[in-house]
């Protein structure tokens, strides 16, 4: 075990106890007293001036394949390492739970050909053809981004490639945008579409797609009907826009394949009811429009805006019949939250798991009561769950994927925050390095 130097090791622990316990000390007399005046912040992490060396031990180790040993010598945290490594770090997005448990993970920036990975177990490996996913929210469906287009398989584990239910050739995809949109520069003109994919969801058995980039959102159909949903057809002609280019698109699908749900940084939230066509528009609570999430029953959609690296979150009710009063476009919501700008969500049967600009992710009632936090030590990129709940994966811009199990009961000493939850793997997917497990 010639990676390891304990001395290093034992300041790493010492040092992460302390911080962890007066920095949630800190955290619950501020909760709990309304954050006084002469409330004192605890000293700082002093764990970056190791930094070095615990990278080395991290990959030292997984040279000798000893990351169970890894992970009770050097206890993962985060920002005393990523601090550090600034120029290697990249946004990591966990994009869909397979059925068998399995997780496809994306590294990489926004408009970049990133890497596709498969998590399984201790295991990772990349996809072969592909470069980006998207998966319906039962993990049934998964959508795979390549140079050709979007193929859709229904089964998809770690051992099979799953049957092929739908193509979406992009050649077609973007001739019928360029006659739909023929003074417009949107997608269609994009050389590289599958390098500019930021969300996509299958639904109706594969048979639709959700595609979310900065191109505009758009909702595809088997059968080669592809909408531009967001910016509005209309209003681009109405202010003679030159382009379809939005920053901050969103937009999640129902589990149940009825609504829609989308926006960008200058739209308002929008509702869009598939089965009546019609389509509602709600103002932000905050400044801009950021990220939207339906409920794991269908029943309700929270959508988030942002101020700087603040925000705002509330809820629209939705009922079977599609009756809700809808219309009054200034109608105040039940907020859910004031505080967070939500760069990513899971659904759970009983609230909302919302992740934010500062690392924290909440556990938030139905009724908008917290009923956790957990800090995960750099901005959040993207989330997914389990479909029984309990596992959350979690990927940061600091190049790191968290593998959290909600139901564990307990909490590490090393954690920071509320939560029962710990920690079970963490793999570092940094730019131009071999992944490495801690």
């Amino acid at each position: 075990m010639n990676w390891l130097n304990t001395e290093i090791a034992q300041r790493w622990r010492t040092e992460g106890k302390r911080y962890a316990s007066e920095i949630n000390e800190y955290v619950r007399i501020g909760m709990e007293n309304g954050w006084p005046e002469e409330l004192q912040p605890p000293e700082d992490d002093q764990r970056r001036s190791i930094a070095g060396d615990i990278l080395r031990m991290i990959q030292g180790a997984n040279q000798a394949g000893e990351t169970k040993r890894l992970r009770e010598e050097i206890p993962p945290a985060s920002w005393p390492i990523t601090s550090e490594f600034g120029d290697r770090l990249q946004p990591i997005n966990p994009l869909t739970f397979l059925r068998d448990g399995s997780l496809l993970v994306h590294a990489g920036g926004q408009r970049t050909h990133g890497t596709l990975y498969l998590a399984h177990g201790e295991q990772l490996t990349t996809v072969p053809d592909a470069n980006f996913a998207g998966g319906s929210r039962d993990g049934a469906y998964v959508a795979l981004v390549n140079e050709e287009g979007i193929r859709v398989v229904e089964g998809m584990t770690a051992d099979s490639d799953g049957a092929q239910v739908a193509v979406y050739p992009w050649e077609e995809v973007q001739s019928k945008l360029k006659l739909a949109l023929p003074n417009l520069e949107s997608l269609a003109d994009v050389e590289h579409p599958e390098n500019v994919v930021d969300e996509l969801i299958p639904f109706d058995g594969g048979r639709k797609l959700l595609l979310v980039c900065g191109y505009g959102i758009y909702l595809l159909d088997h059968e080669g009907g592809v909408e531009l949903l967001n910016p509005e057809h209309a209003d681009l002609i109405e202010y003679e826009e030159e382009d379809t280019i939005v920053d901050m698109a969103h937009g999640d699908v129902s589990p149940d394949g009825r609504w829609l749900a989308y926006g960008s940084q200058s739209s308002s939230h929008f509702l869009k009811d598939l089965q009546s066509g019609e389509v509602h528009a709600f103002e932000p609570a905050s400044s801009y429009p950021h990220f939207a999430r339906f409920s794991k029953d269908s029943r309700e959609v929270w959508y988030n805006a942002c101020h700087f690296y603040n925000g705002a979150t509330f809820k629209v009710p939705l009922t079977e019949d599609g009756q809700e009063s809808y219309g009054d476009i200034e109608k105040e919501w039940p907020m859910m939250n004031e505080e967070m700008r939500v760069y990513a969500a899971a659904s759970l049967k009983d609230g909302f798991i919302l992740g934010d600009a500062y690392g924290y992710l909440k556990y938030i009632d139905r009724d908008g009561r917290e009923i956790w936090r957990y800090f995960v030590g750099s901005t959040i990129f993207g989330m997914t769950a389990f479909a029984d709940e309990s596992m959350l994966a979690v990927g940061t811009y600091g190049g790191m994927l968290h593998l959290l199990k909600l139901d564990s009961g307990q909490k590490s000493e090393y954690s920071i925050g509320t939560a029962n939850v710990i920690e079970t793997g963490r793999w570092v997917l940094w730019r131009d390095q071999e992944p490495l497990r801690w």
